[in-house]
């Protein structure tokens, strides 16, 4: 067993283990050790936990505004609450135990615990498992296994709790529960949106019963007799739909419950999916058990966070809490969608048509605010509509909210997902999706891009005014460099595509959306004209006008002194970084990430040295993001340093459930989905290149012997093995095709295998 740190343990890099039980932890540990599947997320709390522990089953699609500010993921009720009894003792964790231990077996989703209570007459043991089946993304399955070391009566209590826990009011009304033969079915309503949700639990062996209702639960109660060390096994069943997945959804309850064999099948059923997927996401690392399975833990977060059911966003948490609304960011393209480029491209291109669902909503959005084309929005559940409030922060100092223009300001979302369309488009040469999705986007993308640029006429240029970059603590900046370089290539990629598709596709897309010649013509003269910040003599590329002029605060944490109250803002407009080259998180740095092309590598090194110390690192998306581009710079030893930081994030706790009095808990999905992306793209080199089906550069780090890991390009599979001494590629596909892949700057081309000597990357 090796420690992990902060009382995490592993044993063979495909679990996580904890032997201490600590209250105060329950929101941390109830997002470390959640289960679930993409349509549903179930927090990794305990059958006897109610409300106040944080219990949550998230469910996507199930928007809806309570308190008329927040519109967040529906928190259904727990039908898999349970509590055993036995000679006056609540089997409980708050009561004495020993020999505790709870799990996340990431190789198949389960989560779990076990524990020996002291009872009056001798001992009991409790082993609880419960997993969000991968299969049969409705369902979820628990098992109790109990055993005394003497003869004793168990009391169990077992059913649905309808009283939640909600960030912005309970989201659920007028709950109707009704007693079936082996269970409880509850039906309610979202109160804004008018949503049906249908809960309904079904228990095994156990028929008959009492049936007892207190505290909003509707439990059923039973007395059995636990013979001396022989275990009594207790199965349950939760199924969850709503009316947006059903037209009638308890008909589709019991449709789903019927076709459950039993617990140990569900469970078969449940692994054989979680090992088709990890045939494609696991990144094998040997040599160091620590960051083997601190990227399993990212990976398995990135995986279930993701709705592969239908297009639907991820969001900034996934499904692990109600915190940034289960909506979707930037995040989505920049940091999640590579691992489902590279590995799993179905499932990008559904991502992205869940951008083309919401393009309407963008449209709206720019109108709303005198742009044409597609604004898209900041923050966006299913229409795409802005759900990002005004107000989320206030001044601790004068209790007044502070009006953050992250709605208004960050317009670089657009450009973001159209280069995550260009990029999808890169690898996949997936044309039916250009026709059917993606030039309708790249087209209102650039309408937008057009609307918004201003033209000084002394200066011969467009600028984009009035912005806010990646570093959020600096708003209403002008020609921030990341938004003008993303916002000139997406210009610059959507004129190519006009001249690249076939002229019977543009036409129809143009005649579509009204496109005409002279919005074309401009779009070359922004193109020509748009201002890019270059590098000064120094070498140093300005993040935005201005930047140089503010006060260079180096490290970056010496800011913090200068604090008032501990939970102050940091941030515009007042805040203590304002006025000083303190950024919150990569901006510049997150430039190179996505254009390491743009400039040579001797600029981006300066700019990297210059900009990183002045960088918080605050955001969850910082770290990975300076991994990711010191090792494409050959500094491996300081991208592991970030590495490890972003590595952690989440598994060991390191960033805080609550800032300035907003709960912003769960799981950091970004940086999960990045974890894929540091050792890939970051230490492995991996990228498109033209005229060959892949590239690889590779540098390790000292701590690691190999790593292995899988592509999936124009259907095209492979594993790649990567060590300091050599690399070794194998063909999965069952015909393997000649291939033509780019190691190390030089063209190899192999049919089912290639193996040689790794050429180390300067």
């Amino acid at each position: 067993m090796q420690s992990i740190g902060k009382g995490i343990l592993t044993q063979t890099g495909w679990e996580i283990i904890k032997n201490s039980y600590e209250a105060k932890q329950a929101i941390n540990d109830g997002s470390s050790f959640m289960t679930g599947n993409g349509y549903l997320g179930y927090r990794g709390t305990f059958a006897h936990d109610s409300s106040e522990a944080y219990v949550g089953c998230f469910v996507t699609d199930t928007w809806d505004n309570a308190d008329g500010k927040w519109e967040e993921l529906s928190n259904v009720p727990n039908a898999l609450f349970t509590t055993f009894h036995v000679e006056g003792h609540d089997l409980t964790l708050t009561q004495p135990h020993q020999d505790f231990e709870r799990s996340l077996d990431l190789s198949q989703g389960l989560t779990g615990y076990q524990a020996t209570f002291p009872v009056s007459a001798g001992t009991v043991t409790l082993k609880e498992e419960k997993f969000a089946s991968l299969a049969q993304h409705h369902v979820l399955g628990m098992r109790h296994v109990i055993t005394a070391d003497h003869p004793t009566v168990l009391v169990i209590e077992s059913g649905i709790d309808t009283v939640l826990w909600d960030l912005n009011q309970q989201h659920l009304r007028g709950f109707d529960v009704k007693d079936t033969a082996r269970g409880f079915e509850v039906q309610a309503q979202t109160s804004q949106s008018n949503i049906q949700v249908n809960v309904l639990e079904r228990r095994y062996p156990l028929e008959g019963g009492q049936v007892v209702v207190k505290e909003g639960k509707h439990l059923m109660r039973w007395e059995v007799t636990l013979k001396e060390n022989e275990p009594l096994i207790l199965d349950k069943l939760m199924v969850v739909t709503s009316s947006n997945d059903h037209e009638h959804p308890s008909s589709a309850l019991s449709q789903m419950e019927a076709s459950v064999e039993s617990y140990d099948a569900l469970k078969q059923e449940n692994k054989l999916a979680w090992d088709a997927y990890w045939a494609r996401f696991d990144i094998i690392i040997e040599g160091n058990l620590s960051d083997q399975v601190a990227t399993r833990f990212n990976t398995y977060h990135a995986i279930i966070a993701t709705p592969m059911h239908k297009p639907l966003p991820i969001g900034a948490r996934g499904l692990s809490c109600q915190a940034y609304q289960g909506a979707a960011f930037w995040d989505q393209e920049i940091y999640n969608t590579p691992m489902y480029l590279f590995s799993y491209p179905k499932q990008a291109r559904m991502l992205l048509e869940y951008r083309y669902q919401t393009l309407d909503g963008a449209r709206k959005k720019a109108r709303k605010h005198g742009y044409e084309g597609a604004f898209y929005a900041w923050i966006s559940g299913k229409t795409g509509e802005e759900i990002c409030p005004d107000f989320f922060f206030k001044d601790v100092l004068s209790d007044r909210p502070i009006r953050n223009h992250f709605n208004l300001w960050q317009i670089h979302i657009s450009p973001d997902i159209a280069y995550s369309i260009v990029r999808y488009y890169e690898v996949t040469q997936d044309e039916d999706f250009m026709r059917l999705y993606g030039l309708e986007m790249m087209f209102e993308i650039a309408r937008f891009i057009a609307s918004r640029v201003v033209f000084k006429p002394r200066l011969n240029r467009y600028e984009l005014t009035q912005v806010q970059g990646p570093d959020e603590y600096h708003e209403n900046v002008d020609n921030n460099a990341f938004t003008n370089y993303q916002s000139h290539a997406a210009l610059k990629e959507t004129l190519r595509y006009l001249e690249h598709f076939n002229p019977e596709d543009i036409n129809k897309v143009r005649q579509q959306i009204n496109l005409g010649d002279h919005e074309i013509s401009l779009w070359h003269d922004i193109t020509n004209k748009l201002y890019l910040p270059k590098p000064n003599q120094e070498g140093l590329i300005e993040q935005f006008d201005g930047f140089f002029n503010l006060e260079s605060v180096v490290p970056a944490h010496e800011v913090t002194k200068r604090l008032k109250h501990p939970e102050e803002y940091y941030g515009w407009p007042n805040g203590i970084t304002v006025f000083t080259q303190c950024n919150k998180q990569a901006d510049m740095v997150q430039l190179f990430s996505l254009h390491p092309s743009l400039f040579n590598r001797d600029t981006m090194r300066m700019n990297y040295a210059y900009y990183e110390p002045r960088t918080l690192h605050f955001s969850s998306l910082s770290p990975s993001t300076h991994a990711l581009v010191a090792a494409r710079l050959g500094m491996v030893e300081e991208a592991y340093r970030h590495f490890k930081k972003a590595l952690m994030i989440d598994l060991l706790n390191t960033n805080e459930a609550v800032s300035g009095g907003t709960f912003i808990g769960g799981m950091h999905t970004a940086n999960n989905g990045a974890t894929w992306a540091m050792i890939t793209q970051g230490f492995l080199g991996l990228k498109r290149s033209h005229n060959h089906l892949y590239a690889l550069n590779p540098v390790l780090p000292k701590e690691w012997k190999s790593v292995t890991f899988f592509t999936d390009i124009q259907g095209v599979r492979h594993k790649i093995y990567v060590s300091h001494e050599e690399i070794s590629i194998l063909n999965l596909s069952q015909s393997p095709m000649e291939t033509t892949i780019l190691l190390n700057e030089e063209t190899i081309t192999f049919r089912s295998q290639y193996q040689s000597q790794k050429q180390s990357r300067a």
